[in-house]
């Protein structure tokens, strides 16, 4: 068991040093480095006993009992910051306040214990302790069965807010977010069904190896994001009008009348027209907004509303516009398609395919075929 638990602890320890050290750090970086840290202590302490090494450590093992409580909080946590730019709040600490609350009055006793009976408490199994240990074990079945759903709902809303907020979705972080959930609660299930230790602590080992592994290869995540890489957009929070056509003359809820609607709607056509800001492959919607100086929900409602689409595909229809405005002139024939529509604010050949198919029904080549270009024109190279 110690075969595997040795490279869980090195690697987690290694990974929350990496972070760390880390330029440029935000909300969810510091996040990530006290999970993982935390992982790493409960795969320490776990293989502090097994080893017998309680009989000279006794303290540092029973450290390591309540931090399973702070598993769903760092997975919930992490998945918030790491979906909506914003700094971290200090009411965030509430939720760890059940480890704080264990530590201190199921465990706190246990610390003033002479040495002698530290470890003669662990030699029999926790004799004398096993009310404390029973709610512990409770609270973190407790915590599994909160955090898991509550940070699955909260990524379900950002991936459904993704194409209001971005106008090109291609390197979000959702996949590493979604597969980050679905191994905590592959953890969880050994732990809530199972209750063998020795497959629960295991379990925890080989995530944090797969995690590292994917970590490393996830853009941003452990290293410095690439030039270009999408990063959450923080947008402040006011209700909005759902799109439609009582939405164009109706906005109950909201501060934006319909003639101020009008008014945004026909100043943003014009600012896609003169300034051409979609050019920008990662534009978004609050620095969309920040041209206009409104509000970016006020703008989502505007788009939603007088355009009948969401900002991901307004914005992008203006690229596909941009494309076959150029794709016409005789200088752009020297260079393929995909060139021209890298200069149309595309960032990726299956992005620009899926956007144009949808936009006109056509693949490109099919289109522009169709438009009467030449054999040789229309079959340039994506």
């Amino acid at each position: 068991m110690g075969i595997l638990l040795l490279p869980g602890i090195v690697i987690s320890w290694f990974l929350s040093a990496v972070l760390a050290t880390k330029k440029g750090k935000a909300a969810p970086d510091y996040l990530l480095a006290l999970w993982l840290f935390s992982i790493g202590y409960i795969l320490f302490g776990y293989y502090l006993f097994i080893s017998q090494a309680y009989l000279t450590y006794p303290t540092l093992v029973l450290l390591g009992m309540p931090l399973p409580l702070t598993q769903g909080p760092f997975l919930y946590l992490y998945t918030k910051y790491q979906t909506r730019k914003a700094p971290f709040r200090k009411s965030g600490l509430l939720h760890f306040l059940p480890v704080l609350l264990s530590l201190l009055f199921l465990f706190g006793g246990f610390f003033f214990l002479p040495f002698e009976q530290k470890v003669e408490t662990f030699r029999q199994a926790g004799k004398g302790y096993e009310i404390q240990a029973f709610i512990n074990l409770a609270g973190i079945y407790i915590s599994g069965l909160v955090y898991i759903p509550l940070t699955l709902w909260k990524l379900v809303r950002y991936r459904k807010n993704l194409k209001n907020e971005f106008s090109n979705t291609e390197r979000i972080q959702f996949n590493w977010l979604l597969y980050l959930v679905i191994g905590v609660g592959l953890i969880w299930i050994p732990v809530w069904f199972i209750r063998e230790e020795p497959f629960v602590y295991g379990s925890a080992s080989v995530f944090v190896i797969l995690l590292g592994f994917f970590g490393i290869r996830q853009a941003g995540v452990l290293g410095h994001a690439p030039p270009g890489a999408s990063a959450p957009q923080y947008i402040p929070e006011e209700p909005e009008e759902p799109a439609g056509p009582a939405a164009a003359s109706k906005y109950q809820k909201s501060s934006l009348t319909g003639d101020m609607a009008a008014g945004i709607y026909e100043r943003l056509v014009q600012l896609m027209q003169d300034e051409k800001p979609y050019l920008n492959p990662e534009l978004t919607l609050g620095e969309l907004a920040g041209l206009l100086g409104i509000h970016p929900n006020h703008l989502s409602q505007v788009v939603n509303a007088m355009a009948k689409k969401n900002f991901y595909d307004f914005v992008n229809g203006w690229r596909i516009e941009e494309f076959l405005r150029i794709a016409e002139k005789p200088e752009s024939k020297q260079f393929t398609l995909l060139a021209l529509a890298f200069d149309c604010g595309f960032n990726s050949k299956a992005s620009f395919n899926r956007n144009f198919r949808n936009y006109t029904g056509h693949a490109p080549t099919e289109y522009l075929s169709r438009q009467g270009s030449s054999p040789g024109e229309a079959g340039r190279s994506l």
